[in-house]
């Protein structure tokens, strides 16, 4: 049974019956229109009825067989349909309302408005009173909660973006809605029974960041997902190697394992009498990318918010590749998505910064190592990884 999977037995059972209950009328529906239809060829009333609709010009007089749906095509003489205008948010209520600092989704929405805007459309970010955070290189257009209920009430051609089944404010205002995953951790775990309930009452196409979020909507609702990794503006993120210090490895704090990883490292890059500098990367966009572009290797040390799928959307990988380090990073949902293991960067297995010791020394002691791995970094960017290829994708994805 479809959404059966939930924590609570009551919500079980509720699950369960709305999703019995519209099947059963959609299967009494099929079965009386295909009855009817036989009582009228049975009684050779149908044919009276094409007669009249011939005299009246809504069918062809010939013995041409047709689908039901050519008799609803669009006269060719019609106006395309305007565009439709596009809104992304996250926004819950007033207190999360949707312009959280230094997170992922937010700078993934923001993208998404911006190549939408670039592509001739109007689109927005939706936060609660219409503000953001200014940390990003270059935020889109902010609206209000309000304002966008107010262009829901005056048009009818709208595309709704969310990448949170929480986000309770946009949704409930949302007419129905276009679901793109980036968290595993959270979808698979505490949001998963609202999301069976926006699939059967609102989702009207799915989108996910990882080939691994992709399969589990697959196989959980069995309905198709559109594939759309991290998006990633390359015309900000790039890589300047006049600013590039050698032996200078980038690193950011992601917990309290970071500082134990660090000396892991450093102590086994020392023994092998490699001198390195470790560098310490924070701050709005504009600092992280100043400092990644002088770094020569960038060090993830991201393990993820769950034990099982890791971390649904590690931005600073695919940011520090497009800067032009080399990328040495744990083995987990998102980074598998963009590093190739020893092609464009290297991958280790989470928890293991001896491994990544090891990836250092190698890289630093085999000849051309990693002039070849930032080759092949920037090649896969720029053929992968830029708004022209990802149009293709958001366009399915959003019915474009």
């Amino acid at each position: 049974m479809l959404y059966w999977r939930t924590r609570n037995a009551l919500s079980r059972i509720r699950l369960a019956f709305s999703y019995l209950i519209p099947t059963f009328i959609q299967e009494l529906h099929t079965h009386t229109i295909a009855f009817i239809s036989n009582i009228l060829h049975s009684t050779n009333t149908h044919k009276a009825i094409k007669s009249i609709a011939v005299k009246l010009g809504i069918v062809r007089n010939n013995n041409q067989k047709k689908n039901f749906s050519d008799y609803l095509r669009v006269n060719p003489s019609q106006t395309p349909e305007e565009k439709p205008i596009i809104f992304a948010s996250y926004c819950r209520d007033a207190e999360f309302g949707g312009n959280a600092k230094f997170c992922g989704g937010t700078k993934e929405l923001n993208y998404l408005v911006k190549l939408l805007r670039e592509r001739g459309y109007e689109a927005y970010v939706v936060t609660y009173d219409g503000t953001y955070e200014p940390w990003l290189l270059d935020h889109q257009s902010h609206i209000s909660l309000d304002k966008f209920q107010e262009i829901v009430k005056q048009n009818n051609n709208i595309r709704c973006v969310t990448s949170w089944a929480t986000a309770t404010a946009f949704i409930q205002a949302s007419p129905s809605l276009y679901f793109w995953d980036m968290e595993l951790a959270y979808t698979d775990n505490y949001h998963f029974p609202l999301l069976a309930k926006l699939y059967r009452h609102k989702i009207k196409n799915t989108a996910a960041i990882s080939r691994t979020i992709q399969a589990w909507h697959m196989a959980n609702f069995k309905r198709s997902c559109v594939i759309i990794p991290n998006l990633i503006d390359t015309s900000l993120w790039v890589s300047n190697p006049l600013s590039r210090k050698k032996h200078r490895i980038g690193y950011m704090n992601e917990g309290i394992h970071t500082q134990e990883y660090i000396n892991t490292i450093l102590d086994f890059t020392q023994e092998k009498n490699l001198e390195l500098e470790f560098h310490q990367i924070s701050g709005v966009e504009s600092e992280i990318l100043g400092e990644m572009q002088t770094c020569e290797v960038f060090i993830s040390m991201n393990i993820g918010k769950d034990s099982l799928w890791g971390e649904g959307c590690p931005r600073t990988v695919i940011e520090s590749l497009a800067s032009g380090c080399v990328v040495i990073a744990f083995d987990i949902i998102g980074n598998r998505e963009t590093i190739h293991d020893n092609f464009n960067g290297v991958l280790v297995s989470r928890y293991r910064p001896d491994l990544m010791a090891e990836a250092l020394v190698r890289i630093y002691t085999s000849t051309g190592e990693i002039k070849r791995l930032q080759e092949n970094a920037k090649g896969l960017i720029e053929r992968c990884h830029t708004f022209e290829v990802r149009w293709s994708a958001v366009k399915e994805f959003l019915h474009l």
